[in-house]
């Protein structure tokens, strides 16, 4: 997975773009399985709205659409009371007395895998995760290196499956943002470093992740690579 797959994803322009884009990320990582989970509410309120994406196996659709399952699960418990991501196996299950729910699941493919959840302004969430048949490594550097994959591929999905799912972003309703912040975030979303960024512009890499740090809190994200796609859906490039 490079740095153009996660900015396709991120930039997405309909449904089946975004989730084929998806899959043939958590592919590069590995994962034949990816699920995504635009969720407005709180899990346990009756009135929560769900959107779901990815490519989920056709006969396991109606089970992941439960809420009263997805509510019992022990992996979306974890996801709703921690903020960092979670790696699950069949132990995860069989722990709380669930070790039949995994074997339902172990069935198409959801054996082990690692999910995480993202915050979005306005009470929603956006949950991201890979699963496979073969076990994950122990812990050590390449389960790491598997987790961050999964970090980063969600914080460019996320502005696209909000974009995606929920109203336009209009211009009008970014902050405005000086000429020189427009021109550090435009160098960025081509891939540039900020000491490139830097050179490029003439200007010291602190003052390069100076506007950088301005955008992202005008903008109200938390890392660049948001504030790029944010900025990308409303059109300012």
């Amino acid at each position: 997975m490079n740095y153009q797959q996660l900015i396709d994803v991120g930039m997405s322009e309909d449904f089946e773009s975004f989730e084929r884009r998806l899959v043939a990320s958590a592919d590069a990582m590995g994962f034949p399985i990816i699920s995504g989970v635009l969720m407005r509410g709180a899990l346990h309120d009756p009135r929560v709205r769900i959107k779901s994406i990815g490519n989920t196996p056709e006969g396991y659709l109606e089970v992941a659409k439960d809420l009263d399952v997805a509510r019992r699960d022990p992996v979306m418990a974890a996801l709703m009371t921690q903020s960092v991501p979670t790696v699950y196996d069949q132990k995860t299950y069989t722990t709380v007395g669930l070790g039949e729910a995994w074997e339902v699941q172990a069935q198409y493919g959801f054996k082990t895998g690692i999910a995480l959840k993202l915050h979005l302004p306005g009470n929603k969430s956006f949950l991201l995760g890979v699963d496979r048949d073969e076990a994950l490594p122990a812990p050590g550097a390449q389960l790491m290196h598997m987790v961050a994959g999964l970090q980063l591929l969600a914080a460019h999905a996320l502005t696209a499956a909000d974009r995606l799912l929920g109203p336009e972003v209009d211009q009008t309703e970014i902050p405005k943002l000086t000429r020189r912040e427009l021109d550090v975030l435009s160098w960025t979303s081509q891939g540039k470093t900020a000491w490139e960024v830097s050179v490029i512009l003439g200007m010291s890499e602190k003052t390069a992740n100076f506007h950088l740090g301005n955008v992202m809190r005008k903008l109200q994200v938390t890392s660049k690579y948001q504030a790029v796609l944010k900025c990308v859906a409303a059109g300012l490039f």
